[in-house]
C-alpha cells in the first residue's frame, strides 16, 4: 500500500486533477471488473443477440479506452504540477502499477509516471479482462501491462 498524498495542501490548480482522475479510474474499475460477470450473463440469454456484442462490449471498451488515455494525460498533469513522483521517489515503498515488459524479454516495475508516458505515446491500447484484469499498452518496448488493482490502490490514495 502506497503512501496517502493529499494534494490539498499543496495550492490549487487550474482543474481539480483527482476528481478527473478518479472519475475516469471509476470507469476503468466498473469495465474491466464487471466483464467476467457479463460474459456469464451472455451464456444465460437466450434468443437473438444481435446488438448483445455491441452493447457490454464494444461500446465500453472504447469508453474505457478513452478514459484510460485521460487518466495518463490527467495524473501526468497532477504529477507535473505537484511533483507526486519525486514524492515517491523518496519514500521507502514507491508505489508500482505494473509491469514494463522490455523486447528482449526482460521487465521492471512500471511507475505511475511510466504508466502516464506509455499510454501517452502508446501505439495500441489491449485489455485483458481476466480475473486480474490489466490494460495492455503496446510501444517500443514489447509491452506495458497496467494492472487495474494496483491502479486502483494508488488512485484510491489520491486524496483532494
Amino acid at each position: 500500500m502506497i503512501q496517502s498524498i493529499d494534494i490539498s495542501s499543496m495550492g490549487s490548480g487550474l482543474l481539480p486533477w483527482t476528481r478527473l482522475i478518479h472519475e475516469k479510474l471509476a470507469i476503468l474499475a466498473t469495465f474491466a471488473y464487471s466483464h467476467v460477470r457479463l460474459r456469464e450473463l451472455r451464456k444465460e440469454l437466450l434468443g437473438e443477440r444481435r446488438f448483445l456484442e455491441k452493447v457490454i462490449y464494444d461500446i465500453p471498451k472504447q469508453i474505457a479506452t478513452q478514459a484510460v488515455i485521460d487518466f495518463a494525460l490527467y495524473f501526468r498533469a497532477l504529477d507535473d504540477q505537484h511533483g507526486l513522483t519525486d514524492v515517491w521517489k523518496r519514500s521507502q515503498h514507491p508505489p508500482t502499477v505494473g509491469l514494463l515488459v522490455m523486447k528482449d524479454g526482460k521487465s521492471k516495475p512500471l511507475s505511475p509516471r511510466e504508466m502516464s508516458n506509455t499510454v501517452i505515446h502508446a501505439k495500441s491500447i489491449e485489455w485483458n479482462l481476466s480475473s486480474n484484469p490489466k490494460i495492455i499498452d503496446q510501444e517500443k518496448w514489447s509491452r506495458a501491462e497496467i494492472e487495474m488493482k494496483l491502479l486502483l490502490d494508488m488512485g484510491g490514495e489520491l486524496g483532494s
